[in-house]
């Protein structure tokens, strides 16, 4: 009997850390969201701290439980957007025998994602060469797409780390406009174009790889895209621009 008892006591303490555990998660995850869309409407140059502490709708000492200063702020939001589109992409990408197709098809969907959806071109270009090489989706899922290329002659002779640069810089700038809403439908085809063109590649060939139907990405309701979109229009509603 008492080990029964003891057993039972064990699951329930179980229960309750997996629950705190779960909160905890739910929290930061908040807590990301709406500095996503702080430093997306503020920038990077100020303190947002107090403006994320009212977006989430949670005391002083709440937050800092959980970070410390706008740096780790960045930091997170940076790490968590890189690891959504990251795994978005590369699951459709990720099978592309050819390089350059994967290069051209992979890039084509960063740009296309960041244009659906607004809050992440405006925090991607106010962030903007901060975080290039540091926790940015370019840097983190083409540089063996890149070197393969290379190796194969796909791409010219350039060192992979000028081809990334070239890739970056595009992606950086390709954001910013669209970010202001100042691009055609087909801009960013026209941008890989340009860079596979830099890179390289045949101008035939340039076109043919940006012309092929992107394939269609399924963005889980609980990625970061989705929430802070939804925490925006949240954010936007009547009741709260009263509060």
């Amino acid at each position: 009997m008492q080990a029964i008892v003891i057993k039972e006591l064990c699951r329930r303490a179980g229960d309750h850390r997996r629950v705190a555990a779960e909160r905890r998660a739910r929290m930061r995850m908040r807590l990301i969201e709406s500095a996503m869309i702080v430093f997306a409407q503020r920038g990077i140059g100020v303190s947002v701290i107090p403006e994320v502490i009212a977006a989430a709708g949670v005391s002083q000492g709440s937050f800092y439980n959980y970070f410390r200063t706008n740096d780790d702020l960045l930091a997170a939001v940076s790490e968590a957007l890189s690891r959504d589109m990251v795994q978005l992409i590369e699951s459709v990408v990720g099978d592309i025998e050819d390089p350059a197709l994967r290069v051209a098809t992979g890039f084509r969907l960063y740009l296309h994602l960041a244009r659906s959806y607004p809050v992440v071109a405006q925090f991607l270009s106010g962030t903007g060469l901060t975080l290039v090489g540091k926790k940015s989706a370019v840097y983190e899922y083409l540089p063996s797409d890149v070197k393969e290329g290379l190796k194969t002659g796909t791409f010219d002779e350039a060192s992979a780390d000028v081809a990334l640069d070239m890739v970056a810089g595009a992606g950086v700038i390709a954001v910013h406009r669209m970010a202001q809403g100042k691009t055609t439908k087909d801009y960013p085809e026209r941008i890989v174009r340009a860079v596979l063109r830099s890179l390289g590649v045949s101008a035939s060939s340039a076109t043919k790889l940006t012309s092929a139907p992107l394939p269609k990405l399924v963005v889980p309701p609980e990625s970061l895209l989705e929430k802070a979109q939804e925490r925006l229009a949240e954010m936007a509603e009547p009741s709260n621009l009263r509060a």
